[in-house]
């Protein structure tokens, strides 16, 4: 039984990572902190590590792991840059100078970064033929900085470093994107901007796991990066159509793409001055539903193996449900509302039991 170590394993793709591994009978650790909501894992044989990888030189990391699947990261096109690069750059530096002071000899070390670093608005993207550059984005800026480190640490010591780079995820587990469309699309938002008929590069969670499984089976080239998506056209109208007739709801009215722009920049404003307001369109968002994106995957299928599930809509379909079960549990409200105590910790599981006795 090969061990393997998920970083971030209790958020959206970590948790996912988890699952799939276990059922291919991996020893399964998660790297969370203390204050983190464990929902995700609940019910799941993870065995958990408690620690900060701003201080990962602390963190008692098991000798003998065989792969780390770094899925920790923050996400976000709106936070400051210093942030980002905190959370991206140093933390993943700070990782592997752990692991490498503490003597564990890794067979992969497998990186979760972004198709974005290869650029957007364009088809076909890849390495050989780059999209526009996303480089105004901060996250993109400190995707690409981890990236040349770990390739660079690899060039000067051998660390076996594999990188991944999915397009936009979407899956069960997801509270940043895929909770939040559901939800509008109850409330009755239009969730389609424009005709909608723009392509995406759309990858489901599993497809993204079913890669790292591949990976931790020694395919591929270390030093290497694989793009990842379902590798097929789907538009927005086509994807997000099919999670308002799961919901039984009808877009009605649909806003023309220069006043989506122009609701982004004025939340993007109310954000800046008020920083709690959660801005839910961004100038950036509404740009990825107004131009064609889509990566080619040619290479990961070939060198990786990698058969993606092409049934979207059995996916959106399983996404819906999930939101479903968290909505009735009070989940969705717990995430939409910012609730302080996380109800995967023994204290937020406390709170919600109180809360569901109407105490």
């Amino acid at each position: 039984m090969e061990r393997v170590l998920v970083t971030g394993a209790n958020g959206f793709i970590g948790s996912n990572v988890c699952a799939y591994l276990l059922e291919r009978s991996y020893e399964v650790y998660g790297l969370v902190r203390d204050t983190s909501d464990l929902h995700f894992l609940e019910g799941l044989p993870v065995k958990l590590i408690h620690g900060d990888l701003t201080n990962a030189s602390a963190i008692p990391f098991p000798f003998d792991l065989d792969f780390i699947i770094h899925a920790a990261s923050l996400v976000s096109d709106i936070l400051p840059s210093d942030m980002i690069e905190r959370n991206i750059f140093d933390t993943t530096r700070n990782l592997v100078s752990a692991i490498e002071e503490k003597g564990i000899r890794l067979k992969r070390f497998i990186h979760i970064s972004t198709s974005l670093v290869i650029g957007y608005k364009a088809l076909n993207i890849s390495e050989e033929r780059p999209g526009r550059s996303a480089r105004h984005l901060a996250y993109t800026r400190a995707k690409e900085m981890t990236e040349a480190f770990l390739f660079d640490h690899r060039r000067r010591t051998g660390f076996p470093v594999v990188i991944l780079r999915p397009a936009d995820v979407f899956g069960p587990n997801d509270r940043t994107s895929s909770l939040r469309l559901l939800d509008a699309i109850e409330r009755g938002w239009p969730a389609i901007a424009g005709s909608g008929d723009r392509i995406f590069g759309y990858c489901y969670v599993a497809n993204l796991a079913s890669v790292c499984h591949l990976v931790c089976q020694m395919r591929g080239t270390d030093g290497s990066a694989y793009t990842v998506t379902n590798g097929q056209d789907v538009t927005w109208r086509e994807f997000l159509g099919m999670f308002q007739v799961a919901l039984d709801k009808r877009q009605r009215i649909y806003v023309p793409v220069v006043v989506a722009y122009a609701i982004a920049l004025c939340m993007q404003l109310l954000h800046a001055v008020i920083p709690s307001f959660d801005a839910l369109l961004t100038y950036y968002r509404i740009s990825r539903v107004a131009n064609n994106s889509s990566y080619d995957i040619t290479r990961t299928v070939k060198e990786l193996g990698y058969q993606p599930d092409h049934d979207i809509e059995a996916q959106a379909r399983t996404i819906v449900a999930w939101y479903l079960r968290e909505k009735a549990c009070g989940y969705v409200d717990d995430v939409l509302r910012g609730r302080s105590t996380p109800r995967g910790t023994a204290q937020g599981r406390q709170s919600l039991v109180k809360r569901r006795l109407g105490r």
